[in-house]
């Protein structure tokens, strides 16, 4: 008998030991899990928080830019064909009803009465004509706009684009003209705030050079400041 009962104790001590040994790896099994999890949601963070670093610098780089990428497009400033800049007094800056058709001096137009701020121009290059008297209005918050003639050449117009879209998009416009005078292609055109003067620049080709020099001189200075950024190149 007392052989029997040590032989029951012996055994129960063991499955005691063993399930003692069990948990112990179980716990151990779970911590490394733990573990493991931690690592990868540290490793998650740290990549989403470089990324959102990278964003905001970039975001800071094209704030201070006042755009996008400014790449080398079109020719030379001295093969571009520009005329001098040309400056015109200010017709103006009252709102007129949507629709009211405005008379302007300067061709194409660069100050003067505007439909309301509801009706501006979508930045962007555009294919289809839209109305001065919601360009003006562009202009007036610091935005260039870049008249095109619909006969330009594609690769002018191509150019163009390109040029445009450089602050992404998001500040400046272009729109085709059909009232281009001469062999001029295009005309660059603002509103200087600063002299409460319309401004315009006639050119052949697309220049790189005379895009950067028109932006730093005129981009977001128009008399009313919207938060249009300045152009440094």
């Amino acid at each position: 008998m007392e052989v029997t009962r040590q032989l029951i104790a012996s055994d129960a001590v063991s499955k005691k030991l063993q399930q003692k040994q069990q948990r112990r790896l179980a716990d151990e099994a779970k911590r490394a899990r733990q573990k493991k999890e931690h690592r990868r949601a540290n490793l998650i963070t740290a990549g989403i928080a470089a990324l959102v670093a990278i964003a905001v610098v970039v975001a800071i780089v094209l704030q201070r830019s006042g755009g996008g990428s400014t790449d080398n497009v079109g020719v030379s400033a001295s093969e571009a064909g520009c005329a001098d800049l040309e400056r015109f007094e200010s017709e103006g800056n009252q709102h007129v009803d949507a629709g009211t058709r405005v008379s302007y001096q300067a061709n194409p137009p660069t100050t003067g009465d505007h439909w309301p701020p509801d009706t501006l121009a979508e930045p962007g290059f555009h294919e289809e004509p839209v109305d001065p008297e919601r360009l003006v209005h562009n202009q007036e918050h610091g935005q260039i706009v870049i008249w095109y003639s619909p006969d330009a050449p594609q690769e002018v117009t191509d150019d163009l684009e390109d040029m445009v879209r450089q602050d992404g998009g998001g500040v400046n416009i272009a729109v085709p003209w059909d009232d281009i005078e001469g062999d001029d292609n295009y005309v660059l055109s603002a509103w200087d705030g600063e002299a409460d003067e319309g401004v315009q620049r006639r050119c052949e080709l697309a220049s790189q050079e005379i895009w950067d020099e028109f932006r730093a001189d005129f981009q977001g200075r128009g008399p009313e400041a919207v938060g249009i950024p300045p152009f440094s190149s």
